[in-house]
């Protein structure tokens, strides 16, 4: 079965080499995945080092790459955000990295509201950091996840590490919630480091939880990301063998390893 994997930073080679697109490429091929999304860096993390745009500096350096599906970082709230997603989806980028935590904004602001409908006319997929990520958690507590999913019910939203540990049964609310019954909808929950206990402390779940996870949502929702490069080939491999011991049918198991995300970033909900 070809894997189809979501959530890789990449950098630059001489501002993270272990992050950069070799390494990444390297990956790919000691853990048998044939495709991956990566990430642009944030702007804030490279703006100072040369690089004033990063969605630019990635569409260039996965140009040649067919293994390689770009989406860009955007700060929602940023004046020239829409315009930016704009740009990146005229380069050919798929979706957009969004983290609210890192970037230090409300998913609620109405500069971001503007955004998210600008994203859902445009088509593309948000893929938002979810989970507690040392920053104030009203502003991104995943229960404000259901008041975008209600107002924009086109928007293709990932949701990654499904809250984490504390917040699990809250995400699992907002994609219950917000899901068609009986049919494919346009939520995911991203499974990216939630399943190494010792490492990912905040936000491991266990593979019983995943399991359970997609057993009350279905086996439309869930989306394997490897979390690139905070996860090692050794990480990767646990992921995979342990998700391989999930019972779904034959065609779930294919859409946990891409066919969700191979569908999220080809077609647009009706």
């Amino acid at each position: 079965m070809e894997i189809f994997a979501n959530h890789a930073h990449v950098f630059p080679e001489d501002v993270r080499a272990e992050g950069s697109v070799d390494s990444l490429l390297s990956l790919l091929d000691e853990c048998g995945i044939a495709r991956a999304v990566c990430f642009a860096p944030h702007r804030s993390h490279i703006g100072e080092l040369g690089y004033p745009e990063p969605n630019e500096w990635l569409a260039e350096a996965i140009a040649d790459e067919d293994r390689l599906v770009g989406f860009s970082c955007i700060r929602p709230v940023d004046e020239d955000a829409i315009a930016r997603l704009e740009s990146a989806v005229e380069m050919g980028m798929r979706g957009c990295k969004i983290h609210p935590a890192a970037d230090k904004f409300d998913i609620l602001d109405d500069r971001a509201m503007d955004f998210y409908a600008a994203a859902e006319d445009l088509g593309v997929v948000l893929d938002f950091h979810t989970g507690p990520h040392w920053y104030r958690i009203k502003h991104y507590h995943p229960l404000g996840f259901d008041e975008i999913a209600w107002k924009f019910k086109r928007l293709k939203m990932v949701y990654e590490h499904m809250g984490g540990y504390p917040f699990y049964h809250d995400m699992l609310a907002v994609l219950g919630n917000n899901l068609p019954v009986g049919r494919p909808g346009h939520l995911f929950g991203g499974v990216s480091s939630v399943l190494n206990r010792d490492l990912q402390r905040l936000w491991y779940l266990g593979i019983e939880k995943i399991g359970d996870a997609i057993f009350r949502l279905g086996e439309d929702m869930a989306i394997y990301g490897l979390d690139f490069p905070y996860n090692s080939v050794e990480l990767v491999q646990d992921d995979l063998r342990q998700l391989r011991t999930l019972e779904l049918s034959d065609e779930g198991m294919q859409k946990l390893f891409g066919g969700n995300l191979q569908r999220a970033i080809e077609h647009m909900p009706e």
